[in-house]
């Protein structure tokens, strides 16, 4: 069985208690990893009297098969196991999952790319297989519609158009600014504009203005404005991580031709794109990978690497 499903369709329609009869090897596959959240919650805790472990697919060894499944499966019974990052299993003990015959219990295969793996997990049909597809781009709309009714979230018309505008649009984007307003606002009837910009204005869109501002080249505010988080290491850390994220989508603005609409943030990046090229941005997005690292490792070298930077956007010396 390879069944495809569409997000608002599979919440919908599809069988919540399907654990609870299957048995043996099933393998889930979706576009986003808080789909295969979802999509996980959805099974698992439709099906509470089945005890199920998860572990990591580095964990996984042909030997700890042989032990949990062939040896313990004589005296019957036993845990059922989710194995997460599947795509990640090594051969041999990809084979040897797929061979065994489970009649009592089961075994999910949580995998997070379509790599190799994937592909010849479909080729050879052994499998069942469970995939949500990612929504096509005339479908962005319906998505938000979709995470806002899951997280039952009354959002006005203009509260929508706003994050459409404002926010990545995509699934994980979605999902957290959802629930984000849902934990602000827990009891409203309905989530109006200016509660939405509350919340979300400040801090998402200075960081959208920050990557903007060094975009277009403006690095003495853009490392003013920095230097001032002294401190203020995790910030940091996602922030270097947005900006490798931004420059990267620089590199190749291609994807935003097949959007619908273009939010504030595609038009921005659209029109500064054209003031870079492939090797000041590989630089770029290398300097910022390891401003990430110093932060991850709270070193407050970085600190001085920042203040250095500023003052040589200062003398335009900088980058």
């Amino acid at each position: 069985m390879h069944s495809k499903w569409q997000i608002w369709d599979f919440f919908s329609s599809f069988q919540k208690d399907y654990l609870k009869s299957f048995r043996g090897v099933l393998a889930l596959n979706c576009f986003d990893p808080i789909c295969l959240k979802m999509m996980k919650d959805y099974l698992f805790y439709s099906s509470p009297e089945i005890n199920i472990l998860h572990k990591q697919a580095s964990e996984i060894s042909v030997a700890w098969i042989e032990e949990e499944f062939q040896t313990l499966s004589l005296f019957g019974g036993g845990d059922s196991f989710v194995i997460h990052q599947a795509q990640d299993m090594k051969s041999d003990v990809f084979e040897a999952i797929q061979s065994l015959e489970l009649s009592d219990r089961f075994i999910v295969l949580a995998f997070e790319t379509e790599n190799q793996t994937w592909k010849k997990l479909i080729k050879e049909n052994r499998v069942p297989t469970l995939v949500i597809e990612a929504p096509r781009f005339w479908e962005i709309n319906k998505l938000l519609d979709f995470v806002a009714s899951y997280l039952r979230l009354p959002l006005s018309f203009e509260s929508k158009n706003w994050i459409l505008d404002s926010i990545e649009n995509d699934l994980s984007s979605f999902y957290n600014t959802c629930t984000v307003l849902k934990l602000n606002y827990p009891e409203s009837r309905e989530i109006k504009i200016d509660e939405v910009k509350s919340l979300f204005t400040l801090d998402r869109l200075d960081q959208f203005s920050m990557a903007s501002s060094f975009a277009r080249k403006k690095f003495d505010v853009f490392f003013d404005r920095l230097i001032q988080l002294e401190g203020d290491f995790e910030k940091m850390r996602q922030f270097f991580n947005f900006m490798q994220s931004h420059l990267i989508k620089m590199a190749d603005t291609s994807y935003l031709s097949k959007k619908p609409r273009l939010t504030q943030y595609d038009k921005d990046l659209q029109g500064t794109s054209k003031r870079w090229n492939t090797e000041k941005l590989s630089r770029e997005i290398r300097r910022f990978s390891s401003w990430e690292i110093l932060s991850k490792k709270k070193d407050h070298s970085l600190w001085h690497e920042l203040k250095k930077s500023y003052l040589a956007s200062l003398h335009k010396s900088f980058p």
